[in-house]
């Protein structure tokens, strides 16, 4: 802690002796420097914004720093046109510039519906300025690109690629863990703070962009080993917008007419003082009729509901201050979470949750190119389960029988504290220089109580020999407990430009939390060289150490108590074990992971580029429960032995139209690997030693591609599909022993199409955007659950299959 104190000091000593350098160093605009300094509608920096001035016989061409200002130094007398442009904003142009002094330039965002005809959108382009392995889609591209469960942005995330969804909608980025990556909400962590899942619900209406990094990642951004998913939402402008969308119900035919759901959103947004101050507000919400006609009745039925609001408001204080405040509210109630064809109603718990969340950030601007960001978050997840009943929960060779064994609740939080200070230097070139601080105070509390559970085997009929019941698993001990963790952070990022198509990002990151309690240094190196003049070929490299943040559920498993496990043979000999988890934080390590890329981008004839990237990750000291002994049933102990490998060989295709219209479309080849595969916990009734094999989501092979493109009379046509790799699976016993390790059988491949068409027209004095069409055109069999039980006769039967649907959407536009 005091390496952190010290280092801490001697940045800020050193931060505040360049700022002051930097401002008595300032002097008169010399002749034909002209500096741009871009900002969007509200008066924020746009970084990386394509500058070019065009003369009569020449051009000039630059990106803006993270201040938004590009400077050109020497521009000669003449006549000079200016240009700005940055993708997801329309583009500026001005016909006469001066050559000397400094021009500020507003980009706007692109809008669903535009106010004025005579803009268009920036085309895209390679940036010699984007060092990471970055991804992106708009907010209209949310909007625009047909999926399931359009209500969930995490749905829309399967169209990015290196994002797998799994079984339960949970992101996987790049093979990693859903914990391995860091979510950030308009830059703060909003991973839930014991489990690392991405539970924060915002509505996709509300979305402004969804960036995934996977490599090459600055210093900036630590704890998530798989990469970063960045989710920024909208803001209010000096016009009054109202949307909705989906605000009528719908209606299913399974088992005779039903109300099947409704799922509104609504956004409203606008000044509060033009020019100065915004307001946005962005409600969503959620009713599902869920029925499953291969269930009998009175088994069959399940009932969701869900909302969220996010409030967020921004005011200008001064020409240097901007401060920022937002809020977001989840609730969510499932009547039968986990409900399916294996798991009838009555034997799925009662879930309710929610989260509360609550930002405040200001940037501060104190000279003409140095900035400094400040900003303080808080979040709390809840969850209550319960179950239905008290009958004996049964698990037979073909379903579950009886009341769920687990009631449980759990309060996770998290207090963040960020700081960010920019400051450019000019030294062998231009330096971007980028000095941060990051703390957080994460609180977990947990209570616990589990009934005896049991499994079952299937004798033949009418043995009197044959013990039905194969293990009885009973519980003991779980008292109420809290655990806590503080998190530091400090880095250094610099992104030096030596020359003109060269651009280098060395970078450092220190981390430090109270329960491994070791100083935790990651190097940094990456960057991007274009290989000739007109900038139409880039390549990329990197190289960089990122360690993992310490998982709280994992180092509150040993106050959950101990389950007692009592094996049958089939002559009823019984054999029992006793389970119980333990940790020394004395010999915790932090999981260390080494990624290294290389890519490279190429324009294409007809606006088509090109990307095709390498990339490999490995990771060792990772956290899992071992066994001692080789007996099923045993003492765990958190220990760092497991191994990670991760590759990916990428090809990406992108071709853009006019306006908004787009094709794309991506293949992966890749692997996710450990040397122990397997997540021990009390809930977890596979037993069996550690084995080696792919992860759950891992997909060998997988070709997404999405498009949006004009048909005839103001009709548009949307399609996007998805094509993999099934996920692989292990087989058990009727004992819950695992008998063909993970990998051995897999999921049929999941293939989805889905298109549909949209009119946009103008109705009683208002626009309007009607779509409809067929998810999962083809009827191709996507189950998301299988019998994996060697015993049972339904061995390897597949179920809860994603079957052709008919959705439609109405959208309120509102005025121009």
């Amino acid at each position: 802690m005091r390496v952190l104190v010290a280092a801490i000091l001697i940045v800020q000593t050193w931060m505040l002796g360049a700022s002051a350098q930097t401002t008595a160093a300032a002097q008169p605009r010399a002749p034909g420097q002209l500096i741009i300094i871009v900002t969007d509608e509200n008066g924020v920096a746009v970084p990386g914004a394509r500058v070019t001035l065009q003369g009569a016989t020449n051009s000039l061409h630059g990106e803006t720093d993270l201040a938004g200002r590009y400077t050109f130094a020497h521009v000669e007398e003449g006549s000079w046109q200016l240009r700005v442009e940055r993708e997801t904003y329309y583009v500026f142009t001005l016909p006469a510039v001066q050559t000397t002094g400094t021009l500020e330039v507003a980009l706007t965002h692109q809008q669903e519906l535009r106010e004025t005809v005579n803009v268009s959108e920036s085309p895209p382009a390679i940036d010699p300025a984007q060092v990471s392995a970055q991804e992106q889609l708009s907010g209209i591209d949310i909007i625009n690109i047909p999926y399931p469960t359009t209500r969930d942005y995490r749905y829309v995330l399967r169209y990015i690629p290196g994002v797998v969804l799994d079984l339960s909608a949970q992101p996987h980025i790049e093979g990693g863990g859903t914990s391995q990556a860091l979510t950030l909400l308009d830059g703060f962590n909003v991973t839930q703070p014991a489990s690392g899942q991405l539970l924060a619900r915002v509505s996709t209406d509300a979305l402004r962009s969804v960036q995934v990094e996977t490599s090459r990642i600055s210093a900036e951004y630590g704890k998530g080993a798989a990469g970063i998913l960045k989710l920024g939402t909208g803001i209010g402008d000096d016009h009054y917008r109202f949307a909705a969308t989906n605000f009528l119900p719908s209606f299913q035919n399974k088992k005779g007419w039903a109300l099947d759901k409704v799922d509104p959103r609504f956004t409203l947004s606008g000044p509060i003082n033009r020019g100065r101050a915004w307001f946005f507000d962005a409600v969503d919400g959620e009713y599902d009729n869920v029925i499953i006609p291969e269930l009998p009745v009175g088994q069959d039925k399940d009932t969701v509901w869900r909302t969220s609001n996010l409030a967020k408001v921004q005011v200008n204080a001064t020409a240097r201050d901007i401060v920022t405040a937002s809020f977001l509210v989840n609730w969510l109630h499932d009547d039968h979470l986990g409900f399916s064809t294996l798991a009838p109603a009555s034997t799925r718990p009662e879930d309710s949750e929610n989260l509360y969340f609550g930002s405040f950030k200001e940037q501060h601007a104190f000279s003409e190119e140095s900035l400094v960001e400040i900003g303080l978050a808080f979040s709390q997840y809840a969850l209550d389960q319960r179950p239905e009943g008290n009958a004996p929960y049964v698990l037979t060779p073909e379903t579950a029988v009886g009341s769920y064994y687990l009631r449980a609740h759990t309060i996770a939080r998290r207090v963040q504290g960020i700081a960010n200070w920019y400051l450019p230097k000019h030294w062998h070139g231009r330096h971007d220089l980028t000095l941060g601080l990051d703390f957080d105070r994460l609180i977990y509390e947990q209570i616990f109580h589990r009934s005896p559970l049991s499994s079952t085997r299937d004798c033949p009929a009418g043995s009197s020999t044959c013990e039905p019941i194969a293990l009885r698993s009973t519980f003991s001990g779980g008292a109420p407990a809290t655990v806590y963790n503080t998190e530091t952070s400090a880095y250094i990022q610099d992104r030096w430009s030596p020359a003109s198509r060269l651009l280098i990002e060395p970078g450092v990151r220190f981390d430090w939390d109270e329960i491994v309690r070791r100083p935790l240094i990651s190097p940094r190196l990456a960057g991007t060289y274009i290989v000739n003049g007109s900038g139409n070929t880039k390549i990329s490299a990197g190289v960089g150490v990122v360690y993992q943040a310490t998982p709280l559920a994992l180092i509150a498993q040993p106050f959950q108590g101990t389950r007692r496990d009592t094996f049958f043979a089939v002559n009823g000999n019984p054999s029992s074990f006793s389970t119980m988890f333990s940790v020394n934080r004395d010999e915790l390590l932090a999981p260390r992971f080494l990624n290294w890329s290389v890519a490279v981008e190429q324009k294409l004839p007809q606006q088509i580029f090109l990307k095709t990237e390498f990339m490999r990750r490995t990771g060792i000291h990772d956290f899992v429960y071992n066994t001692f002994g080789s007996a099923a049933g045993t003492n765990f102990l958190l220990q760092n032995t497991r191994s990670d490998e991760y590759y990916a060989w990428r090809i990406d295709l992108r071709r853009t139209f006019k306006e908004r219209y787009m094709l794309t479309g991506s293949y992966t080849r890749a692997s996710s690997r450990s040397n122990q595969v397997l997540d021990y916990s009390l809930d977890n009734l596979v037993l069996n030693p550690q084995v080696p094999g792919p992860f759950a989501w891992d997909v060998p092979n997988r070709f997404i591609s999405w498009g949006w493109f004009p048909l005839i009379r103001g009709f548009d046509a949307g399609y996007s599909f998805d094509a993999r790799t099934g996920f692989p699976f292990a087989a058990v016993n009727d004992q819950q022993q695992i008998v063909r390790p993970p990998g051995s059988y897999r999921y049929p491949s999941y293939i989805a199409l889905n298109l549909h068409l949209e009119k946009r027209f103008h109705a009683l004095g208002f626009y309007w955007a009607l779509r409809g069409g067929f998810d999962n055109i083809t009827n191709h069999q996507n189950p998301f659950t299988v019998n994996n039980d060697i015993a049972s006769p339904q061995f390897l039967t597949f179920s809860n299959f994603d079957r052709r649907a008919f959705t439609a959407r109405i959208r309120f536009l509102g005025r121009k």
